[in-house]
């Protein structure tokens, strides 16, 4: 027999026929096994589990088929010690069964770090110190001095604090710092943009201090609040050219670029030369 006769013969296309049907059966059991083993179209929606405790949350992932993984703990004193501060996904996501979710949750108590030197360093120093230690700069209180813009005392609530005193992460520092006696008035600058960090930097430059901070609906959760910008200050320097020193810069922060956006193309600050 030729190979041309057993490709036509009735045994040859019978055994392809069963071939072609074996494979069929096994692309639809593989199909049908993967839906069932990946849950396809099958998801669950993630409860808000802000304020439960650990063991509470737990338990309803659990019900869920869901895991739970601590990703940070951060201290507040707006929450209960051990429970939950923020959650990713968020909650009214909806994922597959099995999926981790992640939280944060409040630090039992608040970690305590040593005072870091301070004084007799230029402000600018004193600041990035400040920032990298995980504190807060405060309020500036300006005094005459033949070293302007020196770190000459730093405070917490009013308090001269010794450097290596322990003191809470996350304090506000208070720094005093000189002023050369012929300047009584600071140009009030542009802080649209700017993350709260670098208009701290700026305004204590320019021996001026931040007043109330504002913070935009546009924040859904505490770790936004490290990515807003100012959108809005007060006095604002197209109204105010010149403030005395010493005085207090109120700001709006915001994480939505649209309002950073119009506000750069619908101001022209009038105190502008070109």
């Amino acid at each position: 027999m030729t190979l041309k006769e057993f490709f036509k013969s009735k045994t040859f296309i019978l055994n392809a026929i069963a071939a072609l049907g074996i494979t069929i059966v096994l692309i639809v059991l593989i199909m049908v096994f993967l839906r069932t083993y990946t849950n396809h179209g099958e998801y669950v929606k993630i409860p808000d589990l802000k304020g439960k405790t650990t063991v509470q949350a737990s338990g309803i992932l659990k019900k869920l088929n869901l895991r739970l993984q601590i990703r940070d703990s951060l201290y507040s004193t707006d929450a209960a010690p051990g429970t939950v501060l923020d959650q990713f996904p968020k909650d009214g996501k909806k994922v597959k069964g099995n999926r981790t979710i992640l939280i944060t949750i409040c630090a039992f108590s608040q970690e305590m770090i040593p005072m870091p030197q301070l004084t007799d360093i230029s402000y600018r120093q004193a600041a990035n110190i400040i920032g990298s230690s995980g504190l807060i700069s405060g309020a500036i209180e300006y005094t005459p001095s033949e070293f302007p813009n020196l770190v000459l005392e730093q405070k917490i609530n009013g308090i001269t604090v010794r450097v290596g005193e322990m003191i809470p992460k996350g304090t506000i520092v208070d720094l005093v710092v000189g002023s050369d006696s012929n300047g009584l008035t600071s140009e009030v600058p542009t802080l649209l943009g700017r993350n709260l960090t670098e208009a701290r930097m700026k305004l204590g430059e320019d021996f001026l201090n931040v007043g109330t901070i504002t913070y935009d609906e546009s924040f859904t959760s505490e770790e936004q609040k490290s990515a807003g910008v100012v959108w809005k200050q007060s006095p604002d320097p197209t109204e105010v050219f010149e403030v005395t020193k010493g005085t207090a810069i109120d700001i709006w922060l915001t994480v939505d670029t649209a309002k950073i956006e119009e506000k750069q193309q619908t101001e022209e600050p009038e105190n502008s030369f070109f």
